[in-house]
């Protein structure tokens, strides 16, 4: 299969230490960028992945003042997933168990056994098993055997089959693989990134954005032109209508809300999180986009530290 995949998945949350301690302490995510949210700048806007910060291993937290919690309902991400190696997720689950981080033992409707879990937040997360070599070095107590394999993917929350469906598949490049138990598994590639998962729920009502609930989730681009021809299929076969660009220094995306609900973004591979820092500093400082600059001083004293 040739395609795209996910790119990364921002999640809403509400104390920035508190899940650097979860993402790089707990799961063993490195952080790859510290900067602010361009829209509201006095917010973190951080970055968790692989060593670099991979196309495919991204997760990243928007850190929202007085955040309330956030409701789950229809044309919602209601788990993201994280890959990790054959016969790992025993170990996982004592870990887990050792940190104090309730989770369960689940298996998907195509056989899959996943650990259930959540963040600080209330971010639904699960992990599964896969048969890939991992990426990045990185891990918790330095067990490269255990360490995450970037994303696996997302589960949407959807009340009907509808044009998400077709825009997964030929615009996306997903392909439909399996249909069980009013559950549909998409597939892109084998890599991170490569699966989205649709379970029909029904007539349900939406949910309400807010701590623990993802914010969007992003789709591969290669490059500009390869965006421009998925905005191109986008507007002329199924009307969406999408975003004017917007630059985040690390890649430039666009949005657009889905037939099902969901918020999605096409985001560029690159220029990707070494753009502006070394590979082996990645995520130490601040980094602030150029028309910010000038108000380092200001944002410094407003954003709590984060070492």
């Amino acid at each position: 299969m040739n395609a795209r995949g996910l790119h990364h998945v921002t999640t809403i949350i509400g104390d920035v230490r508190r899940a650097a301690d979860f993402y790089v302490g707990v799961l063993g995510l490195k952080r790859v960028k510290k900067t602010v949210c361009y829209d509201d700048p006095g917010s973190y806007h951080v970055y968790y992945g692989d060593d670099v910060g991979n196309p495919g291993t991204v997760i990243s937290t928007l850190a929202w003042n007085c955040v309330t919690p956030g409701m789950i309902g229809a044309g919602e991400v209601v788990q993201t997933a994280f890959r990790v190696a054959p016969n790992s997720l025993d170990w996982w689950a004592d870990r887990l168990e050792t940190l104090a981080v309730p989770n369960r033992m689940e298996v998907s409707p195509f056989g899959e056994r996943i650990l259930c879990f959540a963040d600080p937040d209330g971010t639904e997360l699960s992990l599964v098993e896969t048969w890939e070599a991992k990426l990045g070095n990185g891990s918790p107590n330095s067990s490269t055997d255990h360490a995450l394999r970037g994303l696996h993917g997302v589960t949407l929350n959807v009340r009907e089959e509808d044009a998400t469906i077709d825009i997964l598949q030929k615009v996306f490049d997903f392909q439909l693989v399996a249909h069980r138990e009013g559950t549909m598994r998409f597939v892109a590639h084998d890599g991170p990134g490569g699966t989205i998962t649709l379970r029909m729920i029904g007539k349900s009502s939406r949910g309400r954005l807010g701590g623990g609930t993802i914010r969007h989730v992003a789709f591969r681009a290669s490059d500009l032109d390869d965006r421009t021809a998925m905005i191109e299929k986008l507007r002329s076969t199924y009307g969406i209508v999408v975003s004017d660009p917007i630059e985040r220094t690390y890649l430039n995306a666009v949005g657009f809300r889905a037939p099902c609900g969901v918020l999605f973004e096409i985001a560029t591979d690159g220029p990707g999180f070494a753009v502006d820092e070394a590979p082996e500093r990645l995520g130490r400082k601040l980094q602030l986009p150029a028309f910010l600059e000038e108000r380092r001083a200001e944002l410094q004293a407003i954003l709590p530290p984060l070492n």
